[in-house]
C-alpha cells in the first residue's frame, strides 16, 4: 500500500512538474491548453478536498503542512496510512 501511495506521489509530482513548467514553454506539450483545463480541474478537486477536510487536518497539527499536501497530491495524502492514523490519533 505505501509504495502504490509512493508511486502515485511520485506521479503527481511529475504532473504539477509538467504543468508548471508548460506555462513557462520549457517543456513541449501538444496540447497546452487541454493540459492547463486538466490541471484546473485537478487543483479545484484539490481544492474542494482540503475543505471537506479542513476540520480533521486541524486537529492533526501542522495545519499549513497538510493542506499543503493534500493541494499537491490530493487523496493520496489523505488515504496515506500514516495521515490516517494521524486523524483517527486526533480524534
Amino acid at each position: 500500500m505505501r509504495t502504490f501511495m509512493l508511486a502515485g506521489k511520485l506521479l503527481m509530482l511529475v504532473f504539477w512538474l509538467t504543468v508548471i513548467l508548460s506555462l513557462f514553454n520549457l517543456v513541449p506539450v501538444p496540447n497546452p491548453q487541454r493540459l492547463q483545463m486538466i490541471a484546473l480541474i485537478v487543483l479545484g478537486v484539490h481544492v474542494l478536498e482540503c475543505l471537506l477536510m479542513f476540520g480533521k487536518l486541524r486537529k492533526v497539527g501542522s495545519l499549513g503542512r497538510q493542506l499543503l499536501q493534500v493541494m499537491l497530491f490530493g487523496v493520496l495524502h489523505l488515504r496515506h496510512p500514516d495521515t490516517v492514523r494521524s486523524i483517527n490519533q486526533a480524534l
